[in-house]
């Protein structure tokens, strides 16, 4: 089964799920609880409430992706596979995100969402073992490289601003203990695309297009999501999507991007909360391309826009700690770790391993 056909699966059994317990729920119950530590969605999902007119919340989270090895479709593949196309093969990257998130309720029903971000990025390389033949090919002038940007090539970082997300949120529905929030976004992209480092080609060239720090493009974020509590139990399902809308400067854009999320939690303290997260991803090849990576493309595999996109699938284990009546009335904090159970890659393309977020967040 392909990812869009789960997601649609999801879709389908969520809403069919809602529908089953809004005609079991006591009539006495009326709108959603926010004030327990399940009110809010697992922590990967940022648009699944709203807050009431004049109401602030600022919060800060954290999310490292480790990826390591290559994958083509379904299946693995070894350095040595690699290698009979490509110079180099990817071998681990680390991808890190600090995100601040700033949320302003402007009526009962609509909130504005900004989230500003900081990244770093840092990718190792391994080399073909016949590197001393490729030395003297035409067009790579590394006869001279020394020693140090021998070791910079197989070890490039960036970090930096990344790009910046403005949201709209509008609820559309809140009724015996359901929610359905609809949300448009626009990514703005103040994050870097001409990040340089040590590439084959020597010194201060542009690195590969997932080592950059931004899309360099304007992009559309529709996205709706839907809540729902009963007892200590808690539920909902999210599906959005990330549409390019036109090339940025240097000539590209990522690709299209479509995922959805079901999740359900338990409240087993009434300041603690457990959940379990699946989500689907689809997205597909960067369009276009960079003239300064493209040049590269027949010698590393991440220079090359056909090994970008595919279908993920990952689950997510989810802690929410949140107590209404104390000192630290506001104050909520998340975590959750996930990890893939199936990936479908276009490539030779660096295959996830993990990825850990945790947040803060106060509400005034």
């Amino acid at each position: 089964m392909k990812t869009r056909e789960i997601l649609i699966v999801f879709i389908v059994f969520f809403l069919s799920y809602s529908y089953t317990n809004a005609q079991e729920m006591d009539s006495a119950c009326t709108m959603f609880d926010c004030c327990r530590p399940d009110g809010h969605a697992p922590l990967g999902i940022m648009t699944d409430h709203i807050h009431g007119k004049g109401e602030w919340t600022i919060s800060y989270s954290y999310m490292n992706m480790q990826m390591k090895g290559n994958q083509v479709g379904e299946s693995k593949v070894s350095d040595s596979q690699v290698f009979s196309n490509y110079i180099m093969s990817s071998n681990t990257m680390s991808m890190q995100t600090h995100m601040l998130m700033g949320m302003y309720g402007v009526s009962d029903r609509l909130t504005i969402m900004g989230m500003f971000s900081y990244m770093l990025n840092s990718m190792t390389m391994n080399m073909t073992p016949s590197m001393t033949a490729m030395m003297n090919m035409p067009g790579m002038n590394m006869g001279n490289m020394s020693e140090q940007s021998m070791q910079d090539m197989q070890h490039s970082k960036t970090s930096g601003l990344g790009d910046t997300r403005i949201y709209g949120l509008y609820k559309i529905m809140d009724k015996k203990r359901q929610r359905i929030i609809a949300g448009l976004g626009i990514n703005l992209p103040t994050g870097s695309i001409h990040e340089n480092g040590t590439t084959l080609l020597g010194p201060e060239q542009r690195l590969p297009y997932m080592m950059q720090l931004g899309s360099g493009t304007y992009d559309l974020l529709p996205n709706i999501t839907y809540v729902g509590q009963k007892a200590a139990i808690s539920w909902g399902a999210y599906a959005g999507a990330n549409i390019k809308t036109m090339n940025n400067g240097e000539g590209y854009h990522w690709g299209n991007e479509y995922n959805a999320s079901a999740w359900i939690g338990y409240k087993f303290l009434p300041f603690a909360s457990a959940s379990v997260r699946v989500e689907g991803i689809y997205t597909d090849a960067i369009m276009g391309y960079d003239p300064h990576i493209v040049i590269l493309m027949n010698n590393d595999p991440n220079s090359n826009t056909n090994n970008y996109g595919g279908e993920k699938m990952n689950v997510y284990l989810g802690l929410n700690l949140y107590k209404y009546k104390s000192e630290l009335k506001g104050a909520r904090l998340q975590i959750e770790y996930g990890m893939p159970f199936y990936q479908n890659l276009n490539g030779p393309q660096m295959s996830a391993k993990s990825t850990v977020m945790a947040g803060v967040q106060y509400i005034f």
